[in-house]
């Protein structure tokens, strides 16, 4: 089983937010824009697909997850979150679109294979799976369907009428005519009539009865109209899109979540930065030849990294070739050229010439390949992390050659943090005339591979000619340690120069990170004796700057952020005092002493109704004589609610079902999270509360409740919560109190230095922040309100940067393990900034709008704030300025 990252929990607890409040309100477009709120955006309009089939109300959403993200794993889980959490089902069908044949041989292989942690994701969302292909999907059996969840995988082509498979998904089947007996007469014209006008047996059929889940991977290549009309004629539940990147135009993707290049370094999915070296055509061959040599270098790193860790890693250079027929003869001249390499070690895949097929697991220790040689693109679904390198001998490229093969350089082996920085990073060679062009190239690439425009600038890092690109070093100078190099001096000036340049005396190197002004190469000068060894200085100083404005920069010094500097940034955490030990104090904490659910009210909300739910608007559900579920509308009118209709459906095909008392809360005790209730106790609670409903609402047949055991489920998870937030609540009161064990201790801290800053965004306005911990364009810092005035935490945030007494400070980000963070009675907290000041002390600042200053909310914020800072003894300050005014915090720092 693969543990999900912080990152892909979060897109998932999206998913499954957006997905419950679908299916309790009915409105896409409103749970859209309460999912973007809580996520920090600023709503965008929801839009509904407009084809035949795709009604305005069904669930459309797309999950923005660049290259080496793990969109297959998440749409593993997100098939399970819309079964269970938008069609409140127990088993449902999947339609999983894949853009070619060779992706669907590939995930049909991936979802059925019990060991692939695929599998074993999807087993844990759904259920009992049968996962199929859509040739075999025209043999399926409605016993089949009608026990387990089925996943059918096919391209889009699959379901277009000109397509051969396309014409049998839609022709008479036999097979299908058992799934259409006993049919609810209300779905009879939601299917396509044969000659005789009845409904034709069919896979199509099949698939409108059932509305499938659609699990749409690599959205962009299925986004025209002829693509919608087609997922229109199954009547889909949902649409859920996994991809990079997303449509902007003509059908715009409702991008429900978008992930972060920052977020995934932070996880370690990618191999970031992408360094680049460029050579003028007539230098081919050397540009090869440095190519080979930092293939090399980078497997010795690679050896010597497993004798620390055990981790097996084999980097992998991708040679573009100019031509299909130059890529023999250059496999030719590398053997011949290069001892080092033989001819096992160089691959082709290129058209009919694909020589990876044959290579079972590139992975393994016993495959010796290392060179693989493309022109246009790699043979489609071949995924190899060991990919590092991409020398590129074509000096015209189309951008799909280059976004595709840069795409298979970006992943990280393992999911894991190399000791090594260089092998965390991945590097691009190329011929051309102008290095500015290929820049462009790759990051037009890199934002066609999922990443925004400004993580790409980021990203793509240019390296100096005749340079291999390892680690910081972008001039390094060699001297005498003893007779060039003064210590003492060195020593000093190293501090002065703020992180831009790095003297190791022992092993006589200097080397400078980035421009320096007269002053700065003055002070740099003086760290040396000679005249010839100052000469020395200075040119590889001027080469630093002359290279900068080469690359399109300004050539003008810089300041090193605080983190580029190595600086710590410590934050003691709030703490739990145990027996001398220090433990953080989180939400575990507000319910260890006693308390049981058993005791407590099972009364559930008053417009709960069992027999009362929504059919198109209203109805009622009951239990016929026959043990048949019987549906009655309480208004003559059928309005088009899709949601309603779409539960409606749900319960139909399911039945009833034989339940008891115990059946039922056994079911109910397994789909709740009660991780702090013990069993008895929870089923002790379950019974009251099944019991109070019949004989509330004059039930007679348990079944008629576990027909609505989904929105059954949903209303006593709201009241057991009801119950676990009062005694939470009594609890953290206890917490507040003086001699409380909370404590705050240097033990028990994070370090912003040792902590991935993960931004889901950065801001990129015109201000800057030099006193930014990691930089000057902060994380999820918005400027404007949509009417275009400066939003109240951006006035915030530049009065901290003015601050005399601040040294630097972060933007605190929200829902980041890597954040600080206090335990509230219900949730983490998470200050908007934290500051280190010139005096040593810490200062934690929270804005809060005027209209929220008084809730109950602000008020368990500001008071678990002044605990931290009481229990800090004078070392930590907390304050929350509110409707603009900002001296409080001037106020705090003066007398605390």
């Amino acid at each position: 089983m693969i543990t999900l990252k912080d990152y892909q929990a979060r897109v998932l607890d999206s998913l499954r937010a957006f997905f419950r409040q679908c299916a309790r309100e009915g409105r896409p477009e409103a749970a859209f824009a309460a999912i973007q709120l809580r996520n920090g955006q600023v709503p965008v309009p929801y839009l509904p697909v407009s084809a035949a089939g795709l009604a305005a109300g069904m669930p459309y959403v797309c999950l923005r997850v660049p290259t080496g993200g793990g969109k297959t794993l998440l749409a593993c889980h997100a098939a399970g979150l819309a079964m269970t959490d938008l069609l409140r089902a127990e088993r449902a069908v999947v339609l999983w679109l894949v853009p070619s044949n060779t992706i669907l041989d590939q995930t049909v292989d991936a979802l059925r294979d019990p060991r692939h942690p695929y599998r074993r994701a999807l087993e844990l969302a759904c259920g009992a799976v049968e996962v199929m292909a859509i040739e075999e999907a025209l043999r399926l059996s409605r016993a089949t369907v009608d026990g387990q969840t089925v996943v059918i995988v096919a391209t889009i082509q699959s379901f277009r009428v000109e397509d051969t498979t396309g014409r049998k998904v839609y022709d008479q089947n036999g097979t299908f005519a058992e799934h259409l007996l006993n049919l609810p007469a209300d779905r009879l014209a939601d299917l396509l009539p044969g000659a005789d006008g009845k409904p034709k047996p069919s896979l199509v059929n099949m698939l409108r009865l059932r509305r499938p889940i659609v699990i749409v991977d690599e959205a962009h290549n299925a986004r025209t109209d002829l693509s919608f009309a087609t997922l229109g004629a199954v009547k889909p539940s949902c649409i859920v899109e996994f991809t990079a990147t997303p449509a902007r135009a003509r059908h715009p993707s409702n991008v429900l979540h978008h992930v972060s290049a920052a977020e995934l370094k932070a996880a370690d999915m990618i191999k970031l930065p992408l360094r680049v070296i460029t050579r003028h055509p007539s230098q081919a061959d050397q540009l090869l030849g440095e190519a080979i040599t930092l293939r090399a270098d980078l497997e010795k790193l690679a050896r010597a990294e497993a004798q620390q860790t055990g981790e097996y890693l084999r980097p992998i250079l991708l040679l573009q070739a100019e031509r299909v027929d130059a890529c023999a003869p250059l496999r030719d001249r590398l053997v011949r050229q290069h001892p080092s390499i033989s001819a096992d070690q160089v691959k082709i895949s290129v058209g009919r010439l694909d020589e990876l097929k044959d290579v079972k697991d590139i992975a393994s220790p016993s495959c010796p390949v290392r060179f693989i040689i493309t022109v246009e693109k790699l043979r489609e679904g071949w995924d190899c992390p060991f990919a590092y390198v991409l020398c590129s001998l074509k000096a015209t490229r189309s951008a799909t050659a280059i976004e595709q093969i840069v795409g298979r350089i970006l992943r990280l082996p393992n999911a894991q943090a190399k000791r090594h920085p260089d092998l965390n990073c991945a590097y691009a060679f190329s011929v051309s005339e102008s290095l500015p062009e290929v820049l462009n190239e790759l990051r037009e690439a890199l934002e066609n591979n999922g990443f925004t425009r400004a993580e790409a600038d980021r990203i793509v890092i240019p390296a100096a000619q005749g340079i291999l690109p390892f680690g910081l070093q972008p001039q390094t100078a060699h001297f005498d340690p003893v007779r060039e190099i003064d210590a003492a001096v060195a020593q000093v000036q190293v501090v002065a120069l703020g992180g831009k340049v790095q003297i190791d005396v022992a092993q006589g190197e200097i080397t400078v990170l980035a421009p320096l002004d007269s002053d700065e190469t003055e002070l740099l000068t003086s760290c040396v004796k000679t005249p010839a060894a100052k000469a020395r200085v200075v040119a590889i100083v001027n080469l630093v700057r002359a290279t900068e404005m080469a690359f399109g920069g300004s050539g003008k010094p810089r300041a090193f952020s605080p983190y580029a500097r190595g600086l710590d940034f410590r934050v003691p955490r709030l703490c739990v005092q145990e027996n001398g030990e220090m433990f953080e104090f989180e939400s575990t904490f507000l319910l260890e002493h006693p308390w049981k659910l058993s005791t407590k009210d099972a009364t559930l909300a008053d417009d709960y109704h069992p027999r009362h739910r929504p059919i198109g608007k209203a109805g009622v559900l009951d239990i016929g004589a026959r043990g048949e579920v019987v549906a009655s509308p309480l208004q003559e009118k059928y309005a088009a609610d899709f949601i309603a209709t779409l539960h409606q459906q749900v319960l139909d095909l399911g039945g009833a079902g034989d339940w008891s008392l115990e059946s039922l809360v056994a079911w109910l005790d397994r789909h709740l999270e009660h991780y702090d209730i013990p069993l008895g106790e929870s089923a002790a609670y379950l019974r009251k509360v099944v019991r109070g409903l019949m004989a509330r609402y004059e039930i007679t047949d348990v079944s008629t409740l576990a027909l609505d055991r989904f929105r059954l489920r949903e209303e006593v998870e709201k009241r057991i919560d009801e119950h676990r937030q009062a005694e939470r609540r009594a609890a953290f009161q206890a917490f507040l109190l003086p001699q409380s064990v909370l404590a705050v201790s240097d033990e028990v801290a994070i370090n912003f230095r040792t902590m991935g800053y993960e931004p889901s965004w950065l801001y990129e306005g015109a201000f800057q922040f030099p006193k930014h911990y990691f930089g000057p364009k902060p994380g999820e810092l918005r400027e404007l309100t949509p009417s275009g005035k400066l939003t109240e935490e951006f006035r915030c945030a530049q009065f901290i940067e003015d601050l005399p007494e601040v040294t630097f400070w972060v933007r605190n980000l929200a829902l980041k393990a890597t954040s600080f963070r206090l335990q509230t009675a219900t949730d983490w907290f998470y200050p908007d900034f934290v500051c280190q000041l010139k005096d040593g002390r810490l200062l934690v600042v929270e804005y809060k709008g005027k209209d929220r200053y008084t809730s109950a909310d602000a008020e368990e914020k500001r008071a678990i704030g002044a605990v931290w800072e009481s229990r800090s003894h004078g070392r930590c300050l907390f304050v929350m300025p509110t409707a603009g005014d900002f001296s409080v915090i001037v106020h705090k720092i003066a007398y605390g």
